[in-house]
């Protein structure tokens, strides 16, 4: 556990900085150049860091042991950073249209396109990185991409503004705008969709197989994921008459092991009173 803690930490901090980076060099970009469309992918970038913040915050809490509060653990937790990467987003998306304004002539310095391209590698390098971490990091990585989208965007607009026109310039920080509330609005659905508690397409059939392959016969099975590539789950189930009880917990223990190796967490009831009547029938009466 103390390993993966320091692995996951070790990533998110790693694509934090290079965020933190860039979102400096595309700050003192607009600072000194005066490009809109780069101003609305600095704030983007600010976001994306302090997104970063959360994201690390809520990592550390849920790689905490199970305690009386969280007897399965604090795993879901983890979900705190993407719930914030969205609120903050939605701040920021409010915040650059209100910078925006209304289109007024402004003098734009080509310069501006180097700032932001140089930012955008930034961020590239962050997205390799964030990646390797399947929850913050993932939803950070979505939104690390689209500063690299927003960071193209930005240093063409820029560069065409101070050649050709203001206008172009901003039309671009419009774009950055209108591409942030698409992804908030998809990254919204898809985090709802984690917290549902789906399973993945196959999952509850091989479970059903697995106790089924032991002659039981299931009753009941319910399997929720905690996070991506870890389920809690029970199930009940009926033993064949003509198996001991004994025999029974063996292999419901050999299957709950089986199924723990594979991030499962299995509780299996047996109906132990159906099992003592099959026995007791098949007991020879005494005289």
């Amino acid at each position: 556990m103390d390993r993966l803690r320091g692995h996951r930490l070790r990533i998110l901090s790693i694509a934090l900085t290079l965020i933190l980076m860039g979102g400096f060099v595309k700050t003192a970009g607009y600072i000194m150049f005066s490009s809109k469309a780069v101003l609305v992918d600095a704030i983007t970038c600010i976001a994306t860091a302090l997104g970063g913040f959360v994201v690390l915050i809520a990592t550390r809490a849920s790689l905490k042991p199970p305690d009386l509060d969280h007897p399965y653990g604090h795993e879901r937790v983890a979900y705190g950073g993407p719930l914030g990467v969205l609120v903050i987003y939605a701040l920021s998306a409010g915040f650059s249209a209100a910078m925006l304004g209304a289109p007024e002539p402004y003098n734009v310095d080509w310069r501006a396109s180097i700032t932001a391209l140089i930012g955008t590698s930034l961020y590239m390098l962050a997205i390799v990185v964030a990646r390797l971490d399947p929850i913050g990091g993932s939803i950070l990585a979505v939104f690390t991409f689209s500063e690299v989208i927003e960071g193209l965007v930005s240093a063409g607009a820029s560069y065409a503004g101070a050649t050709l026109s203001y206008v172009i310039d901003y039309l671009g920080g419009l774009v950055i705008l209108a591409y942030l509330l698409l992804s908030l609005v998809r990254e919204t659905r898809k985090v709802v969709d984690e917290l549902s508690d789906i399973v993945e397409k196959g999952l509850m059939e091989n479970v059903r197989r697995v106790l089924e392959e032991r002659r039981f016969k299931v009753k009941s099975l319910r399997v929720r994921r905690v996070i991506p590539g870890k389920y809690h789950g029970d199930a009940a189930v009926e033993a064949p008459c003509d198996m001991p009880l004994e025999v029974a917990n063996i292999l419901v223990d050999e299957i709950t092991d089986m199924l723990a190796r594979n991030n499962i967490d299995l509780t299996v009831h047996i109906d132990k009173m159906r099992l003592k009547e099959c026995n007791q029938r098949s007991q020879p009466a005494t005289s």
